[in-house]
């Protein structure tokens, strides 16, 4: 590498903190190049949320209209009662958008097609690949691949998920990080389904939920949480395994639909399954090597915010990163900077007001009460105090007078 030469910077994962970062390097003069395992990038997938501050980067990125159009469309759920009789229908989406008006809900492989259709011009993806190693040496960081040719590098990122396999090769073994919270989750697509587009069900027992909903366009989609006993023993990776725990969880369950649902995870279509996890660790980076969104600090999708704080840290790394020439100092501004916010963010995950997954019978007799007022509030213009909380930890870290492209 020559004094000259654009420093070079390799990002492990393009999903979404991935290319955040890399387009904005690429911005501000960096050579960028994205490893990632898959074949390709990842279409359709569960419902994610672009809120407060992190939308806020993607009208800096001016993708921000792109993720509107692909908004989700309004549907209606029917909620369900333990004993399976119906309770009273709610839009999910209105409780979203009452949050704030700029968030947004959509499929998470739309968000991901936008990210990279946005940098694919001039960053360098190289796709069925996945680092093998990673040494620190006098000029950067060197790299051997799976598949390609070792390179040295002046940075190496990995965005590569909760089970990030740069975290592993740079920090040690996840156990050493990963906190499970108690459930799993199951997503999974439904290739023939009697459920009407605009329309679901969500249908919760204490310490389970089972819920089913359908966009105007695309497949009905399932999503299950349930308690297990030790997570830890869950193969995430066994779909068979997957499916006798949710058929043991779910027996005897009241609502005539919920074995049919369960049924299908066996034969679904793009199933995610895994244990609802956090990630913490003492520090974010080793010399130069950084960690950004689930890698390094994944709040679980309990908070709603994976999404978002990925897009921001993904910020305010590619931010630090050009300010400097000193990587381990950008490495640690960016920590300094975002810490806090993570922090408050991930505490969402924990609260013990979760419309997702009621613990307890009184946790889930206080989520039906919620629900029932969410007419009463629409009509009141009061729908923002149903999420308090998550406003304001999606807007905790302000970007006004900060980062690039402002």
């Amino acid at each position: 590498m020559t004094a000259s030469a654009p420093r070079h910077a390799l990002i492990s994962g393009a999903s979404v903190a991935g290319p955040v970062v890399a387009y904005w390097l690429r911005r501000a003069g960096w050579r960028v190049t994205i490893v990632e395992r898959a074949s390709h990038i990842r279409n359709g997938g569960y419902p994610i949320d672009v809120r407060g501050t992190a939308a806020e980067v993607t009208q800096r990125m001016g993708v921000y209209d792109q993720i509107k159009d692909a908004r989700l469309t309004r549907t209606v759920s029917q909620v369900i009662r333990p004993n399976g009789r119906k309770l009273i229908k709610v839009a999910l989406n209105d409780i979203i958008a009452g949050v704030n008006t700029i968030d947004v809900e959509l499929a998470r492989g739309e968000l991901t097609q936008i990210l990279y259709d946005v940098t694919v011009g001039d960053v360098e993806y190289v796709f069925n690949d996945s680092i093998a190693s990673i040494v620190e040496v006098t000029e950067g960081v060197h790299v051997t691949f799976v598949n390609a040719d070792p390179q040295t590098f002046d940075v190496v990122i990995g965005a590569d998920g909760i089970h990030s396999t740069t975290r592993r090769l740079a920090f040690g073994d996840e156990s050493q990080y990963i906190h499970h919270l108690g459930p799993c989750v199951a997503i999974y697509n439904l290739s023939n389904s009697a459920i009407e587009p605009g329309k679901g069900y969500i249908y919760t027992q204490p310490g389970k939920s089972l819920s089913v909903r359908r966009s105007t366009a695309g497949p009905a989609r399932v999503f299950a949480a349930f308690v297990v006993d030790d997570p830890s023993a869950i193969d995430v990776d066994d779909v068979k395994a997957a499916s006798r725990t949710m058929k043991e969880i779910y027996r005897g369950a009241k609502w005539p639909l919920a074995s049919g649902l369960v049924e299908a995870v066996e034969t679904a279509d793009e199933l995610y399954f895994d244990t609802v996890s956090q990630i913490k660790m003492a520090t974010w980076s080793r010399g130069r090597i950084g960690l950004v969104g689930d890698a390094a600090f994944a709040p679980s999708f309990l908070s709603g915010q994976g999404t978002s704080i990925a897009i921001l840290g993904g910020y305010v790394l590619a931010t630090e990163l050009q300010a400097t020439t000193d990587v381990s100092a950008a490495l640690n501004a960016y920590e300094t900077r975002l810490r806090s916010f993570i922090e408050k963010n991930q505490a969402l995950a924990i609260r013990k007001k979760s419309n997702v997954l009621p613990r307890d019978a009184k946790s889930l007799r206080q989520r039906n009460r919620r629900f029932v007022t969410v007419p009463i509030l629409k009509r009141l213009g009061l729908m923002r105090t149903l999420s308090g909380d998550v406003r304001e930890a999606s807007n905790e870290l302000s970007i006004a007078d900060y980062g690039l492209g402002r």
